[in-house]
């Protein structure tokens, strides 16, 4: 399928909603690999109320070969894991059990400060794909960013909220650096012949066939400039393919 000519280039609507949902698939695969790590995650917290208490650190470990499965799976992942609600477990107050690949190809832990009376800690709570989640219960996708603390190139936080018996216990999250997704992504995308950039919540591109869309600038489709047409791509996030007409 190529999308080009007059208009989309002669496209039809199906064609270019195809590109979208293809665009999504990566996405979805994603979030698919969190499925189990969540279900785990989920079923430590209820047995640990069943026991008649709060989770600790140690009860956690199990879930380290999942988060090794998953990045092992899908070499779009180099870090996965879960991320707390402060105060859930007994013997910490904030806490991550988080797993990372390193660019030699082991997996080991990522250990951060999380202390919020540190000089400079690691504030998830007040982080989007942490809050999102958390008050909205939904899935989030953060970023593109800087991810100077754990993957330490441009990244993606992939997150999905865990809750148990209504009460919303933390994420499973995913690590997933940009120019791995793009790699992905860009062959999809350059099938389209006009202008076209895959764009995030904030109207951010996350990847684009063109220089002209540059990633991490925000392309306002109702703003001055080239009209683009607005086709979603992954709705819940909300990510949209934006396709501009034929010159």
């Amino acid at each position: 399928m190529v999308v080009d000519g007059p208009g989309r280039g002669g496209a039809t609507a199906g064609d270019v909603v195809a590109v979208a949902a293809l665009l999504a698939a990566p996405v979805e695969r994603i979030f698919g690999e969190l499925g189990p790590i969540a279900t785990a995650f989920a079923g430590i917290v209820a047995a640990a109320a069943a026991a008649g208490r709060r989770p600790v650190v140690a009860d956690l470990a199990g879930l380290r070969p999942l988060a090794d499965a998953a990045m092992g799976a899908d070499g779009l992942l180099v870090g996965a894991g879960v991320v707390l609600e402060p105060g859930l477990l007994a013997d910490a107050d904030r806490y991550l059990e988080w797993r990372q690949r390193g660019r030699d190809g082991r997996y080991g832990a990522l250990v951060l400060d999380v202390d919020p009376a540190s000089e400079d800690p690691y504030d998830y709570p007040e982080m989007e794909w942490f809050r999102v989640p958390r008050d909205e219960r939904r899935r989030m996708v953060g970023g593109p960013y800087f991810d100077y603390r754990g993957a330490d190139r441009f990244a993606l936080t992939f997150a999905l909220p865990v809750v148990v018996d209504g009460v919303f216990a933390g994420v499973a999250g995913a690590d997933v650096p940009l120019a791995v997704l793009e790699a992905e992504l860009l062959p999809v995308l350059r099938r389209i012949r006009t202008r076209a950039a895959l764009v995030n919540h904030e109207s951010r591109v996350v990847t684009a066939n063109t220089p002209h869309y540059a990633t991490g600038a925000r392309v306002r489709p109702g703003g001055p400039g080239e009209p683009l047409e607005v086709v979603p791509a992954v709705e819940d996030l909300p990510w949209d393919l934006l396709v501009a007409a034929a010159g």
